[in-house]
């Protein structure tokens, strides 16, 4: 008999002594074994310390947890650098869609050639402009998702570097609407004079909320004009560092002890040799700290690991701002020339192994270093002095 019908079989049989006005046999139970230990709780004594630094939080730039994630960036592939070896459906124009409004005519293309903005940004927008009085022609952004995410009454501050060869100068409208083309804010208007690039910025503050923005670049009258780096930022970020609020807030509420960063899988996998454009770079390198900080339009592009492009817009700059920002300990990851997550392969070059730890060397004079040391004063021009 199984071991439930058993119970079963009991349980009827006392129901019914009971219901004949009888007394239920008491069933006898094995004497309880002598434990093995014994707790002792003493509340009012004080237990080991748990130190800060054995509990925080470890960031990677996976799922775009980075680019359209925790870095306010608005704007998708701003620098045109989207490219196949990031992703086989990615191309210059990924998020970007060329038009013209009010007859405005003309050609937009992604281009790789010595016009670019500096030799670690290499490709930009070509508009060649065929547009008559009054039409505009130019290029719109869906942003990530859904598209942008405006605020009303907030303010995003647009720029942009720019070059134009005519004469007169490219009148520049930046439009921001939702997705059925409704407006978002106010046009605002520049002008884009001399054939060297120069960034040009305006503020553009929403009318309405949404999260279907889409973000219009659209140039006037004929030539050529070149754009990289187009952008839009909250111009309200967590203590102002140009990250996210909402997020870093929540990263702030688990009151870390320590930040891990920039990643696992991405700081240790594709290339162990550094961005070199005269000697074709591999575009998928390990995550090297010296092509994350700087001017963000001299940041290299890369290939990140989990399938998507890496604009190193948050860098290891910003990374190191955020953990003091929360009060966390900064714990930065550096390559080991060993390949793991799947390729699993060394880097055997003395040389190489040299310059890596030279690099980490430097790491450390980048954070901890005087202003007067070489990586040291590259942070305080940063702005942390």
């Amino acid at each position: 008999m199984s071991p439930s019908r058993a119970l079963l079989g009991l349980a009827t049989a006392a129901m019914l002594i009971a219901a004949a006005g009888g007394a239920a046999p008491v069933l006898a139970q094995p004497p309880a074994a002598a434990p093995e230990y014994a707790i002792t709780v003493e509340p009012a004594a004080t237990g080991p310390a748990i130190g800060d630094s054995m509990y925080g939080v470890f960031f990677e730039d996976i799922n775009f947890a980075a680019d359209g994630g925790l870095y306010a960036e608005l704007v998708r592939n701003r620098s045109f650098e989207f490219l196949p070896a990031d992703n086989a459906s990615y191309h210059g124009l990924t998020a970007w869609t060329p038009g013209g409004e009010s007859g405005g005519a003309g050609g937009a293309s992604a281009v790789n050639d010595a016009d670019r903005l500096n030799e670690r940004n290499r490709t930009y927008l070509k508009l060649a402009l065929t547009s008559p009085a009054g039409g505009r022609y130019g290029v719109t952004n869906s942003g990530y998702n859904t598209g942008f995410a405006v605020r009303r009454g907030a303010t995003y501050d647009f720029s942009v570097w720019a070059r134009s060869d005519s004469p007169a100068g490219t009148p520049l409208s930046v439009v921001l609407r939702d997705a059925a083309g409704e407006t978002l804010a106010a046009p605002a208007e520049l002008t884009v004079r001399g054939d060297g690039w120069t960034r040009y910025a305006v503020p553009v503050r929403a009318s309405r909320t949404t999260d279907a923005g889409r973000l219009s670049v659209l140039a006037g009258g004929t030539g050529t004009l070149r754009l990289d780096m187009v952008s839009l930022m909250p111009r309200d970020t967590y203590k102002n560092h140009g990250l996210r609020r909402d997020l870093a807030e929540k990263i702030a509420a688990l009151r870390p002890g320590f930040v891990r960063f920039p990643g696992g899988c991405l700081v240790n996998t594709g290339s162990h040799y550094g961005y070199d454009a005269a000697a074709n770079f591999p575009r998928a390198r390990s995550y090297q700290w010296k092509d994350t900080v700087g001017p963000v339009e001299t940041r290299a592009a890369n290939a990140n690991f989990w399938g998507y492009h890496q604009s190193y817009g948050l860098g290891y700059y910003e990374y190191f701002q955020l953990s003091e920002d929360i009060g966390a300990m900064p714990l930065p990851v550096v390559p080991a020339l060993v390949t793991g997550c799947g390729q699993n392969r060394a880097t055997d070059d003395p040389a190489l192994l040299r310059r890596r730890i030279q690099d980490t060397l430097d790491l450390i004079e980048f954070a901890n270093g005087p202003a007067s040391s070489e990586w040291g004063g590259l942070r305080a021009r940063m702005g942390h002095p």
